[in-house]
């Protein structure tokens, strides 16, 4: 989620961090073609339900491409498969930030946040995507995705408190 203002020290850092991995030596030592091979293998293994292997490929993607997002997509994906939200929770993060025009990022976090059962930090999350939807006119699945997400948790939780 892109705010219009000048961007705080926080996010000035992480895009800093974002140039400063762009330029690494390891970049270069992956051809495309090559890297497009495992990402293809590793696709295919998530497919499969093989998660650790295709773990294993994101994890190699990412570790000389490590701000290409499919690349980031992937290996959070498969840490969420393999129920280690922690580090799935860490990869959107760091997608959220470096990809914020993206708002399916802050929606892997939501779900991430209900597969841990932490309801209250989801609803919280959910509601501020949300409200940067309104302001920014954003239309689409991901609003219609946490409108209905909101639903379900403000209903559940008038039923805990009932």
């Amino acid at each position: 989620m892109s705010n219009t203002a000048s961007p705080s020290a926080a996010v000035q850092s992480i895009l800093d961090l974002k140039a400063a991995l762009e330029s690494l030596p390891s970049n270069t030592r992956l051809s495309t073609a090559d890297a497009d091979a495992i990402y293809a293998l590793a696709y295919q293994l998530v497919g499969q339900n093989r998660y650790e292997t295709a773990y294993r490929y994101f994890s190699l993607l990412t570790l000389y491409k490590p701000t290409d997002t499919s690349y980031l997509q992937g290996l959070a994906l498969t840490y969420r498969m393999m129920e280690r939200y922690d580090e799935a929770l860490n990869v959107y993060s760091f997608l959220a930030t470096i990809d914020p025009d993206n708002l399916d990022h802050t929606m892997a976090i939501v779900e991430c946040l209900l597969l841990k059962r932490e309801f209250e930090e989801a609803q919280d999350t959910v509601t501020t995507l949300l409200q940067y939807c309104k302001e920014n006119a954003v239309t689409g699945k991901v609003g219609d995705r946490a409108e209905a997400l909101l639903g379900l948790l403000s209903s559940a939780k008038g039923a805990v408190s009932a």
